[in-house]
């Protein structure tokens, strides 16, 4: 399930926001490379369906030590995006502007007020369609680079504007730029931050999965909640780890409908590798709890033996900020 290594590069034009004038061509041609953490949803409820038609949902997520590198450089320029991307996962990632670390990129500009290009770099580790958050953290990590970059600048776009752009380009990525332990509430975009004590897990890929495949597949029995993302994250205010009981995604019985295979691959893990496996979102990822790094470097290596690609993983705290 491991991609090939693959390169490839891309551009396309951003045009500037009419009546904005262009920044001065200040010192904005140094690079910024920051990591872009994979996660896991320890806990998600779908409460219901809203009536734009996405879902409003609540779900704990946690970052984790395993992660892509993103790179973004800005120059004086009429607002071109150029996307380079490298990397062990590079051959499961969009080209051109629909990408959405280039979707990313072009908001930046926006953003600033036009007058700039912007060069990316992305080094893909983390797996495509894997439930483990790597496009929105990759386009989050754009918006954290960018930012900081503009800030040298002098010119700083809003805290809330940038927040704003981040839940434009989807629902995980406020988290995502957030950055550490979150409740997340509304269709992902309403957060409280959350302390977490360390945590230790396997995660293992079972499969591919589309996330707006798995919400249509929703059934209406299963658009409610149940308190388990509640529940979660009142243990982990406490200092304390979940349960297994109360871990695991509401969307997973839809995201094996929308995807035969990631249930049978579900079911094998399961079946293989002893331990409680809860799935990450919509998958295809699947996580295990673990009680110290050595148990979940042991999962990791039963799934990896049963033929999974797997990773024993531990949760990270909020990021510094860019500078």
């Amino acid at each position: 399930m491991r991609d090939r290594p693959r390169e490839y590069s891309s551009s396309f034009a951003v045009a500037p926001p009419p009546g904005i004038g262009h920044p001065s061509p200040a010192t904005v041609a140094s690079v910024i490379v920051v990591p872009a953490a994979a996660k896991v949803n320890l806990a998600l409820e779908v409460t219901g369906r809203r009536p734009d038609g996405y879902h409003d949902v609540a779900t704990v997520i946690v970052p984790l030590d395993w992660h892509d590198l993103v790179g973004v450089r800005l120059r004086p320029g009429a607002g071109e995006v150029r996307l380079r991307v490298s990397g062990p996962a590079a051959g499961g990632v969009p080209h051109g502007p629909e990408n959405l670390v280039a979707r990313a990129a072009a908001t930046l500009l926006r953003l600033a007020g036009g007058g700039l290009d912007a060069e990316v770099w992305l080094d893909k580790r983390l797996p495509v369609a894997a439930g483990v958050g790597g496009g929105s953290a990759d386009a989050a990590a754009v918006l954290r680079a960018g930012a900081a970059l503009l800030r040298r600048a002098g010119l700083a776009p809003p805290e809330d504007a940038v927040a704003a752009a981040a839940a434009e380009l989807g629902s995980d990525v406020p988290a995502a730029l957030a950055g550490g332990a979150v409740l997340a509430t509304g269709r992902g975009e309403l957060l409280t931050r959350l302390p977490c004590p360390p945590l230790h897990l396997a995660v293992a890929v079972a499969g591919e999965s589309s996330t707006a495949a798995a919400y249509a597949a929703l059934l209406n029995g299963e658009r409610r909640g149940d308190g388990r993302a509640g529940r979660v994250a009142e243990r982990l205010a406490a200092g304390r780890p979940p349960t297994s009981d109360d871990c695991g995604s509401a969307l997973e019985a839809a995201a094996c409908r929308a995807a035969p295979l990631l249930g049978e691959q579900l079911c094998r893990l399961r079946a293989r590798v002893g331990a409680d496996w809860h799935l990450t979102g919509s998958g295809g990822a699947a996580f295990a709890l673990a009680g110290s790094p050595q148990a979940a470097a042991e999962l990791a290596a039963a799934a990896l033996a049963a033929g999974f690609a797997a990773r024993g993983c531990r949760t990270i705290p909020v990021p510094a900020e860019v500078r």
